[in-house]
C-alpha cells in the first residue's frame, strides 16, 4: 500500500556507512510517492538481475563506492 503522507528522511546508512542527507531529498521522495507500507516480516527483494553478483560497499577518498562482482553459479 502506498503512503499518502509526507515523511522526512533524517538518516541513511548503507552497510554501516552513514550517508549525508542532501537538501530536498525528502521533498523529492514525497513528490514521487515512493513510500510503501510494509507489514512486519515483509522483506525487500533484490532485483533478479543482481542474483549473480556479490556486492561490496567501501569508503574510498571520502566517497562510498559499490562494487558488483559477477559470480557464476
Amino acid at each position: 500500500m502506498k503512503l499518502m503522507e509526507d515523511l522526512e528522511v533524517t538518516h541513511i546508512k548503507l552497510e554501516g556507512h552513514s550517508i549525508p542527507i542532501p537538501v530536498g531529498l525528502s521533498d523529492l521522495l514525497n513528490h514521487s510517492r515512493v513510500w510503501v507500507l510494509k507489514q512486519k516480516g515483509d522483506t525487500i527483494e533484490d532485483p533478479h538481475f543482481l542474483n549473480n553478483y556479490e556486492r561490496k560497499v567501501s569508503l574510498e577518498d571520502g566517497k562510498l563506492r559499490t562494487y558488483l562482482t559477477y559470480v557464476e553459479n
